[in-house]
């Protein structure tokens, strides 16, 4: 099912803590070739109003016009103001309670102005929290950048809405699926090509080609120790030519390239995630030396395990 998420923007929202938490969505469906998220936003009164930049946003609808949705996420401004919002809480408040509820930036602050995170651990933008906890006193403070406590969404604004968007994807669809979208602004900013990652099988093809996602976790069961096609096939039970076709269909590869792939990306993950030394990842990943591991990495990523891990640790350092 799709999930729909409006998101209301406060005048002078922070573009860039909206367009975090927004891009992970659209990156999501691009990458599962469903609509998992659909979202939309609007305005607390016309269709108009205006970001952190001073641009002009016209938006899906006005908050007297706006439709149902699943997550109403409130993007605030940052640094934080707290104008009054008396339509806003009356709406907020008016919503169904299996609503989640979120808030970007001095949006955090607005649901808790409106009594929303009484008894929720959030995130809620200092100015002003001494004055909200006065009228409000069962918030609990999170000291962390994001913050999700069962139906309630919170951060800090900035980059911190991509994180919290990647947790709440990971609670609506997987950890795997989050995962994927977190690789893909990894790379992007790397430099790494998209067709570098192995493509996705979305859930609903699994379920309607059992033997296709057998396949599949059968690879990713046997990392170490990678088996032949054959030896995939026979363990699926269809021949190695249907097992080729059906990857040729549905994934646009061949299954040892789809299997290189997924090896590839488990030892990637390692590099840059931990301290082992280059040569025990590329033996846990199914390479049978430092040489055949670190060509088949320049192959697909354009640059040497070493190179790639160097580049991820200066990069973390000037961030």
């Amino acid at each position: 099912m799709t999930e729909r998420i409006g998101f209301i923007l406060l005048p002078g929202y922070s573009s860039m803590a909206y367009v975090s938490a927004m891009e992970p969505l659209l990156v999501c469906n691009d990458l599962t070739g469903e609509d998992r998220f659909s979202a939309f936003t609007v305005a607390l009164s016309g269709n108009k109003t205006h970001s952190s930049l001073g641009n002009r946003m016209d938006t899906d609808y006005s908050l007297d016009n706006a439709p149902e949705a699943d997550v109403w996420i409130v993007a605030g401004t940052s640094p934080a103001r707290h104008p009054a919002t008396p339509g806003l809480d009356d709406f907020l408040r008016a919503l169904p309670a299996h609503c989640a509820l979120g808030g970007l930036a001095s949006g955090s602050y607005v649901l808790g102005k409106a009594g929303l995170l009484n008894g929720y651990r959030a995130v809620v933008h200092w100015l002003g929290y001494d004055e909200l906890l006065k009228q409000h006193r069962s918030i609990l403070l999170a000291s962390e950048q994001f913050c999700i406590d069962r139906n309630r969404l919170t951060c800090r604004g900035g980059s911190a809405s991509l994180d919290m968007m990647l947790m709440w994807i990971a609670r609506s669809l997987g950890a795997d699926t989050a995962e994927a979208v977190s690789r893909h602004f990894v790379n992007e900013r790397l430099g790494v090509p998209s067709d570098s990652l192995p493509q996705q099988l979305s859930e609903r093809t699994r379920a309607e080609q059992p033997k296709l996602a057998e396949a599949l976790e059968l690879m990713e069961a046997n990392i170490e120790e990678p088996l032949s096609t054959d030896d995939v096939s026979f363990h699926v039970g269809i021949s190695r030519r249907q097992l080729e076709r059906l990857f040729k269909k549905h994934l646009n590869a061949v299954p040892s390239r789809y299997y290189l792939q997924i090896r590839l990306e488990k030892a990637r993950t390692r590099l840059l995630g931990r301290n082992d030394s280059i040569a025990d990842i590329g033996l846990s990943c199914g390479f049978s030396s430092g040489a055949h591991f670190s060509t088949a990495y320049r192959n697909q990523y354009g640059l040497t395990p070493s190179e790639d891990r160097s580049l991820h640790q200066q990069m973390a350092v000037d961030k």
